[in-house]
């Protein structure tokens, strides 16, 4: 059953103390960036040698889709994962790292479906605020996808739905739940709101190059790197909160 707005940023609070207490939930991020990195050189490789082989332009075309969807299948993937070790945090056991990758590797043909529609409607969503006058539209899909599709990694997780049983039911368990995740999901936007804004500034002074002290440089360029690392941080709280609700409305 659905709660409301203040027992989400409750569950919000207690999804950053787990992660907090249990610091091992920080290596999925890590992991992920690693192996984007990773994927995204074979692909850069890759369409260097199509170049060199001065052909059409269409001969990029399955390189960029295959590039684009290797990328998005490597992020599920790992937020399966995290999503198996928050549960696993939740239930008290321990979160290791090995048990995560447990459960991603065997919902392969579910992280393998819901990149697909991952990437198919993320393409239609940026064609439409291409489109003049219609970004604002794009925009307010792209929150609302993003908002009703909350579940999703969770429910492959956990119950090894596929991806489209899981998104219908991501859908039904957004509507049920939409004050707790509002209430959860707006704390986590207002305890980033500072750092956010700091670390732009801190971006913005690096690219102008007003800053000319090599001090100035260093302490804008530490900023950054704490604000990587919150944002990294963020990042697993949200997913512990997915997790945390899915298993509050499930009870």
């Amino acid at each position: 059953m659905g709660t409301g707005i203040r027992d989400g940023a409750a569950l919000m609070r207690r999804s950053w103390e787990l992660v907090r207490g249990d610091r091992a939930l920080l290596w999925f991020p890590v992991a992920a960036a690693f192996f984007l990195l990773l994927t995204a050189g074979f692909w850069l490789f890759e369409g260097a040698w199509v170049a060199s082989l001065h052909g059409p332009w269409l001969l990029f075309v399955p390189v960029v889709v295959l590039g684009v969807y290797s990328l998005t299948f490597v992020g599920i993937f790992f937020n399966v994962a995290l999503a198996g070790a928050a549960d696993a945090a939740l239930a008290g056991r321990d979160a290791t790292f090995g048990e995560g990758l447990s459960v991603a590797w065997s919902r392969l043909g579910s992280i393998a479906g819901w990149a697909t529609y991952s990437l198919v409607v993320q393409l239609a969503l940026s064609f439409v605020e291409s489109i003049k006058g219609f970004r604002w539209v794009g925009k307010a899909a792209e929150v609302a996808w993003s908002f009703a599709t909350f579940f999703v990694i969770p429910l492959i997780a956990l119950e090894g739905l596929d991806a489209g049983d899981a998104r219908q039911r991501s859908f039904r368990l957004a509507k049920e739940n939409w004050r707790t995740e509002t209430g959860g999901l707006g704390t986590l936007r207002a305890a980033m709101f500072f750092p956010c804004l700091l670390f732009a500034a801190a971006f913005e002074l690096l690219k102008s190059g007003q800053v000319h002290t090599r001090a100035g440089q260093a302490l804008l360029g530490l900023v950054l790197v704490v604000g990587v690392v919150v944002g990294v941080v963020a990042t697993v709280v949200r997913q512990v909160f997915a997790v945390s609700l899915y298993r509050t409305s499930a009870a």
